[in-house]
């Protein structure tokens, strides 16, 4: 029984350290900027304000979360500790929209394909990209990670995003 276990460990062991070593985005990352580029490649680089905050996580199980937000967010007036409460309807409906504006999240499963990493949504902030693919293509630069989105379009101008992470110490 015992030496079972032990082989099952080894197997578990071998198989995760392998992942690992072909997996380059494994770990949590820190946001550092994120880009807008237009056609004329004209780059903004405060697509998202001025130094925005996030975390993106990428696990050897296959599964992945994302959230970022503007760091110059309004904090809330009311009574609004939680969004589990029926006190969050007391907050004026124009902060809960600025607040939803200003932050993005999702999660769900992912793959890998060569330079690109494709996010399997199962959750999501906006609930339209559930159930969606989100493709990114990545590049790698020592400590940092830089994700490019395809083009979409935003204020009615295709731009592509480009999140840029550091990748955190344990």
């Amino acid at each position: 029984m015992l030496s079972s276990l032990y082989i099952s460990a080894i197997t578990n062991y071998l198989i995760m350290s392998n992942l690992y070593q072909n997996n380059p985005l494994l770990g949590t990352w820190k946001l550092i900027s994120i880009k807008a580029i237009l056609p004329d490649g004209t780059v903004n680089n405060e697509a998202f304000g001025t130094n925005p905050i996030g975390y993106i996580t990428y696990t050897v199980e296959g599964k992945m979360m994302v959230m970022f937000s503007k760091s110059e967010r309004q904090l809330l007036s009311g009574n609004s500790a939680s969004p589990l409460t029926s006190a969050i309807h007391s907050v004026p409906i124009e902060e809960r929209a600025e607040a939803f504006s200003t932050f993005n999240s999702y999660a769900g499963s992912y793959t890998l394909d060569g330079d690109k990493v494709i996010h399997h949504v199962e959750i999501a902030s906006i609930p339209n990209r559930i159930g969606k693919n989100l493709t990114r293509t990545f590049t790698i630069n020592e400590n940092q990670v830089t994700l490019k989105t395809p083009p979409s379009r935003s204020d009615d101008i295709p731009k592509i995003f480009e999140l840029t992470w550091e990748r955190i110490k344990s």
